[in-house]
């Protein structure tokens, strides 16, 4: 029987808006109504029909309508099917019934709308007026009548003119906060990657910088071996580059230890630029894995001589490529110019793919992971600005084609799968589904062509894909991907504890996020990376820098370890970490914006025609007291917009007690009100140098309860403070006990405690304490780090010492 429940809070519907759902509606977007007696309804199949996930379109646009009817189970995109089994017997086939006739309707909202065949299961729909819709699709078989609804939120589409990105280039931290793990990143980290990357003995995740020095020798026509590892294996090699060129960009300041590293980097660098040139084909393609034979699974060479270029979709050409390209900008910006090679190189190597790839007569292709649909966005914004002239436009567009391609390539429709985003056009795509770092790395490479193109298709789709994840797939700590499709997401609201939230995807989302602040002018994405920068990724190292984690559950029950049979992670979140100053600035048409609270200085050029050295004082997120000091080279009159924090963009999430805003804002020692305008104060006068902004941002411990959708929360309770989520472990007491609600929570500073932090104590139910520390810091005390991790079986598997999700009340 279906009971009529209220559907939960969604952005997506406002609440004058809010229509009652079936239970069955609002867990599979499926209702029927049967017309006909019980007993002839058992001689026919119940019929069913879908109508599709939520979405968002932009007013200027249409949605893409894929509805579904038919007998059995309608198809779930958020579960891809496994590969068959050929000894396994083939499944049965689906019950038939009589066709069925099916339409479209409008069942609510604010304006007109115009279906483009509304006697079709595949349309289109546009929209007359901004606000929410409830759109109806109707199937009857002249037995059985069924129907299935889908809300449309209709926006107005971005701003005209995107946010500027801010380049990572030389700068100076200065914050008790983040000195310290960066210092460790530096010091440590990168260090250890580039012994590994160097060794060539590895035995459980191979592939270094060994495979470009014999990738050279064979296209010198020298003897040579073969390619070890997994196909992607350069990855690692490029990921690294980068980190070390970002790295050597951060100012030591007298700092012995960094120095050292730092001088290991240069050499690195030094020895490493030509060996990775000199595997560069004459074409300018750049890929070991095709070059090289390749180490076959019994140890034999496995030939890859007939092999084509961007002919198989599994072997991860644009993956690779893409962090070539993305070394190379942060090389050219670690040189200032100076040094060209692999920034030449790239151009070169992206002129092969846009000479090889794109319309007739060219090659309709994409690859399995978009990495490289990301990274021309950024390379082609890259060129532009160096060369100017718009030069770098090409690559953009490339990129669009590499997406736009995803469902037309396809020799097979098997190939056609969520697990790589290539079920439907991606311009079609709701439903954030399958790997889930190739769904945020494509989301994110969407964003840029909606950067670059202003494709109201595209600002669609990528507002939509948004939505999905922050409203039912986001986990608390900014990661994503609940692992139960293969490193992938599941369905809407499935945020099981022992979720998977690759290290990878963390990055991915903050990619994502940080280019919808760009397109959207809206300081909640940032509140959103925010999140995932200091929870999904911080906290996938060890405070040492020395281990670290692939996957986060946020049940953990195994410590970190210094290597992976797959280490796509090591250099990723390096990378990502060290671009605090990306991060943190971004710039508009007029004016510079304070994304991020981090003490440090940055140099933000082209404002109103100057630059701005803008420099922070604070030791968030430990305390909310920030002071940021403006030096214009030149007085002038910009706007300064200040992020103002919230704590509960995603309504999975909803928090107590409310802390938002700010609770003050000063210039130069006098309070102002200035304008809000989606999440920022916007600050305008003629800014001269010196001039200072003071401002402080609440800070409390709140208690954080699950929309109850989500039943694997449902009776528990999770805690944090700024954007820091926390921890319990057992090592200070007993996991497993009960938080009463109304315990009172203080924050106190530990300088004694895991190298210092904020802990929230409290108590438990039978009045004995509770500790809880920050997530970044779960698992330093606890565990002896590994070189690999631990293999377990399902029944082996250690129980959680360490959980963010703590017991309310007893189930």
């Amino acid at each position: 029987m279906d009971l009529e429940i209220p559907l939960e809070v969604d952005p997506l519907i406002p609440d004058n808006t809010r229509s009652t759902l079936t239970r069955r509606q609002l867990l599979g977007a499926t209702a029927l109504t049967p017309l006909i007696p019980a007993a002839l309804a058992d001689e026919t199949p119940a019929l069913h029909a879908a109508a599709g996930p939520d979405r968002v379109v932009m007013t200027t646009g249409k949605t893409y309508l894929r509805g579904w009817t038919g007998y059995g189970n309608p198809p779930e995109l958020s579960r891809p099917p496994r590969r068959p089994d050929p000894n396994a017997p083939p499944p049965p086939p689906p019950p038939t019934g009589p066709s069925a006739t099916v339409s479209w309707s409008k069942d609510s909202g604010p304006g007109d709308v115009t279906f483009a065949d509304p006697k079709a299961l595949v349309t289109t729909a546009k929209f007359s007026a901004p606000g929410a819709y409830v759109l109806k699709l109707t199937a009857n078989n002249g037995r059985t009548s069924t129907t299935s609804t889908l809300t449309v939120s209709v926006e107005e589409p971005p701003p005209a003119k995107p946010f500027e990105q801010i380049y990572t280039k030389a700068n100076k931290l200065d914050s008790p906060f983040w000195n310290p793990r960066m210092k460790a990143l530096i010091v440590n980290w990168i260090p250890h990657c580039i012994d590994q990357i160097n060794r060539t003995d590895i035995k459980i995740g191979p592939g270094g910088i060994d495979n470009f020095v014999e990738a050279g020798k064979k296209l010198r026509g020298e003897p040579h071996g073969v390619h070890k590892g997994y196909v992607f294996s350069n990855a690692w090699v490029h990921q690294t580059v980068e980190s070390m060129c970002i790295a050597l960009m951060v100012d030591p300041q007298g700092d012995q230890e960094i120095i050292k590293a730092q001088e290991k980097m240069r050499a690195t660098l030094e020895d490493w630029i030509p060996k990775i040139l000199a595997a560069q084909e004459p074409d300018g393609y750049l890929q070991t894995a095709f070059t090289l034979p390749r180490e076959g699974r019994n140890g034999e060479p496995f030939d890859t001589s007939n092999f084509k270029h961007w002919d198989r979709r599994g072997d991860h050409e644009g993956y690779v490529a893409g962090y070539f390209l993305e070394s190379a900008i942060n090389h050219y910006l670690m040189t200032n110019g100076k040094d060209k090679r692999l920034y030449e190189a790239a151009k070169k190597l992206a002129d092969c793919w846009y000479n090889n790839i794109g319309p007739a007569p060219k090659k309709a292709w994409y690859d399995g992971h978009e990495e490289m649909e990301q990274a021309l966005g950024r390379f082609g914004r890259f060129v532009s600005e160096v060369e100017g002239g718009n030069k770098g436009q090409k690559y953009i567009e490339l990129a669009k084609f590499l997406l736009d391609s995803r469902s037309r390539a396809s020799r097979d429709d098997r190939e056609r799968q969520p697990y790589d985003q290539s079920h439907v056009p991606v311009t079609e795509q709701y439903e954030a589904v399958g790997h889930a770092v190739r769904a945020v790395y494509c989301y994110s490479g969407m964003a840029d062509v909606a950067i670059g193109t202003h494709d109201v298709d595209y600002e669609s789709a990528v507002k939509s894909l948004w939505a999905n994840i922050v409203n039912k797939k986001l986990y608390l700590t900014g990661g994503v991907g609940s692992g139960e499709t293969s490193e992938g997401f599941g369905p809407n609201y499935s945020l099981r504890n022992s979720a998977y939230c690759e290290t990878c995807a963390s990055c991915g989302e903050i990619f994502f996020q940080w280019k919808m602040n760009l397109l959207y002018h809206d300081a909640k994405y940032v509140d959103l990376y925010e999140d995932s920068l200091y929870n999904g990724l911080l906290g996938t190292l060890d405070l040492d820098a020395k281990h670290y984690y692939y996957d986060n559950p946020l049940d953990a029950t195994v410590s970190r370890y210094a290597w992976h049979t797959c280490p796509c992670c090591v250099g990723n979140f390096a990378r990502t970490l060290l671009m605090l100053p990306t991060w943190t600035y971004t710039r508009s048409a007029d004016g510079v914006n304070v994304n991020l609270f981090v003490g440090g200085t940055v140099n933000v050029e082209g404002v109103a025609g100057t630059d701005v050295r803008m420099v922070q004082a604070t030791d968030y997120p430990r305390s909310g007291k920030v002071s940021i000091t403006v030096h214009p080279k030149t007085a002038k009159n910009f706007t300064v917009r200040v992020r103002i924090p919230n704590r509960s963009v995603s309504p999975l999430y909803p928090t107590a007690p409310e802390v938002s805003g700010i609770t003050s804002l000063k210039v130069n020692g006098s309070a102002v009100k200035p304008v809000i305008d989606k999440g920022y104060a916007l600050i305008a006068r003629n800014w001269k140098p010196g001039d200072k902004i003071e401002l402080e941002v609440p800070m409390k411990p709140q208690r954080v309860r699950a929309n109850d959708n989500v039943a694997a929360l449902r009776n528990k309770v999770a805690l944090r403070y700024g954007p820091m989520i926390y921890n319990i472990e057992k090592t200070d007491q007993d996991i497993t006990k009960v938080l009463s609600p109304d315990s009172p929570l203080t924050a106190e500073w530990k300088p004694d405690l895991l190298g210092g932090v904020v802990a929230i104590g409290g108590q438990f139910s039978d009045n004995s304490p509770m500790l809880a520390i920050p997530n970044y810091a779960r698992k330093n005390r606890t565990g002896t780090p590994t070189d690999y991790p631990p293999q377990y079986s399902r029944e082996q598997r250690p129980v959680a010492d360490s959980i963010i999700w703590i017991k309310e009340r007893d189930a």
